[in-house]
């Protein structure tokens, strides 16, 4: 699962697949499974194939209660234990040259569905897995089925439920009838996975053909009219990326109606809350996210030890690029910046090789913020053309294989002739971020000639970035300025430019083309810098009537439990007896130099 995805307590099938994914070296699952929703409750038979390399040493994890046994002669099932609060975890002895057998289990799975991280800024609700009336959520969170260590699978899921139900999951669907009272769906995937999903409910279905690709549309209540926009928004980002990077690589893809608030990518299909896939904006912003996790995350698989590179790269080639073509692309990165010079203080700050998931703002601002910043600025520097070749190349050369950074970075040297050692690695493997001055601006004039000098200096702790700095001056008679790219990889760098008239103003990335921390003066005032604070005073106002002031109580002390940094909650009427944090004074926000920041104003 990408995007929003839940944090299983032992990570094995995300996080240490192996490189390759032939069928040789998977797991197969040929399950049978039977829902009960009512009662919390699954039964659930499963014949497994096993890959050479488990047959020596094989264990696998299952939901605590759920009672596995074998049918299969020689085969027996040691329990070895509880992994955690949920999961049990269970030792296989097979018979010499057996790679098959088959387990049956069942019981109940009922985890509540609650908050996911502590944080108010991006706050949602999750759970590993539950069966209820109101809708079956399985994943590999869930341990449903038994999961073994560091191997990938593929799968037949058979479902068998009540007649007003229906089941979805990953692939393609091959078989659906309602017969006798009960549903029952059959859905195969061949390709390589690293979780199996169940998704069950009573929907309203919907569907287009697209060639041999099937477009899907599962709701909670009939709404012929929704279905159809996301049907044709399905099949029009399905087939820009499919240019854009290569074939979409499932038979099927499907929007699905959660029964919770979610915005969740898994391979062939989406998970959206009720509320989420009515607000107009998400057929254009998050909905081709999901879609495109297809191609990145659910179609090349991120190495996450190694750093989850996909969020970002989905984030840029989706959410980023339909602004673009809107015209708004300044300030969808204007905001990302704000986002990470607001969030990311020096003891929030990582690597984009340690980022896995977004669980806060920062990890937010990071793993997606400056990895989409990062594709911006290598498609800057090889030119549309060389970064649309590099992502093709990637996708095919890592299609349903797991791939990082590096592997990132062999495609696009692959495409360009170019060494990408040091782009791919100050904004990889560095934290921190180029914080950008201007001093020591001058103008010369000579005989209706203009010079104008200067420096620019990169005032971050530690070394230089190697950057390419767009440079902007304004003109006096003249309707276009000048531009220029300052290649920069010192502290400090001379600016010297022949300029035809009078310079009036000089700009230094204006459009936010590189990745920095802002100077105060470039972003307007915003809750971020205050969501984003260690040390947060909040101010109540004493002579408003008590109603008012309890609403705003109620408000701190919600900051106060959610937040991640230190809340403490004062009256006007107290401060005299309140220590206010250090950077609260009249000489702070008196003592703003005149020369700082990224641009300069010219008498």
């Amino acid at each position: 699962m990408r995007h929003h995805f839940f944090i299983i307590l032992i990570l094995f099938a995300a996080s240490f697949l192996p490189i390759a994914a032939n069928a040789d070296e998977r797991v197969n699952h040929d399950l049978s499974v039977s829902l009960y929703p009512v009662d919390h409750r699954l039964q659930a038979e499963d014949r497994i194939v096993l890959p050479e390399k488990l047959l020596s040493d094989c264990h696998f994890f299952l939901h605590k209660g759920l009672s596995p046994s074998s049918s299969t002669p020689g085969v027996t099932l040691i329990r070895e234990g509880d992994e955690n609060a949920f999961v049990e975890s269970y030792k296989v002895i097979l018979p010499p040259e057996t790679r098959a057998f088959t387990i049956r289990y069942g019981g109940r799975i009922q985890h509540p569905i609650g908050p996911y991280g502590t944080e108010y800024a991006r706050g949602f609700r999750m759970t590993p897995g539950t069966i209820s009336d109101e809708g079956v959520y399985l994943a590999g969170s869930t341990y449903w089925y038994p999961l073994f260590d560091q191997a990938w699978l593929s799968f037949n899921l058979r479902v068998t439920l009540s007649e007003d139900w229906d089941a979805v999951s990953q692939g393609d669907r091959t078989r659906h009838v309602r017969e006798k009272g009960f549903t029952r769906v059959e859905w195969e995937s061949p390709e390589p996975q690293d979780e199996i999903y169940l998704i069950a409910a009573r929907f309203a279905e919907y569907e287009r053909s697209s060639g041999q690709r099937k477009d899907m549309v599962f709701l909670r209540s009939p709404n012929e009219k929704l279905a159809d926009k996301y049907l044709d928004a399905t099949a029009r980002y399905i087939t820009m990326y499919n240019k854009l990077i290569g074939p979409y690589p499932y038979k099927k893809f499907a929007l699905v109606e959660n029964f919770w608030e979610t915005g969740l990518g898994m391979p062939s299909f989406t998970l959206l809350g009720q509320k989420i896939i009515r607000f107009p904006f998400i057929i254009d912003s998050s909905y081709p996210h999901e879609i495109l996790h297809n191609w990145w995350g659910n179609g090349v698989f991120p190495d996450y030890e190694k750093g989850n590179w996909s969020e970002g790269l989905t984030a840029y080639l989706s959410d980023y690029l339909i602004q673009e073509q809107r015209h708004h692309a300044m300030e969808y990165r204007q905001t990302t910046l704000q986002k990470y010079t607001d969030y990311v203080s020096r003891g929030k700050d990582f690597p984009l090789i340690k980022f896995t998931t977004r669980h806060d703002s920062p990890t937010e601002a990071v793993g997606y913020g400056k990895s989409l910043m990062f594709f911006h600025m290598l498609r800057r520097l090889l030119g549309n053309e060389l970064f649309i070749s590099g992502l093709q190349d990637f996708y095919r050369e890592y299609k349903f294989r797991t791939a990082s950074y590096e592997d990132l970075r062999r495609s696009f040297e692959r495409v360009s002739k170019e060494d990408l050692r040091v782009e791919f690695n100050q904004w990889t493997e560095r934290i921190g971020a180029p914080e950008l001055k201007i001093m020591n601006v001058d103008v010369r004039s000579l005989k209706g000639d203009y010079t104008l000098i200067g420096q620019i200096e990169q005032k971050q702790p530690g070394d230089a970035y190697m950057i390419r700095v767009p440079v902007v001056v304004t003109l006096e008679g003249k309707k276009d300025a000048y531009r220029d790219i300052l290649v920069m990889n010192n502290k400090h760098q001379d600016l010297q430019i022949r300029l035809p008239s009078r310079p009036l103003r000089l700009d230094i990335d204006p459009q936010f083309d590189v990745f920095r921390k802002l100077d105060r003066r470039e972003v307007p005032p915003a809750l971020t810098e205050a969501f984003g604070a260690n040390e947060i005073m909040i101010i109540l106002p004493s002579a408003s009537r008590i109603s008012l002031q309890e609403g705003y109580r109620d408000l701190g002390r919600a900051w106060m439990q959610s937040g991640p940094g230190r809340v403490e909650i004062h009256f006007d009427d107290e401060l005299e007896n309140a220590a206010l944090p250090a950077n609260l004074s009249k000489e702070t926000l008196d003592d703003l130099p005149e020369e700082t920041g990224v641009f300069y104003y010219l008498d």
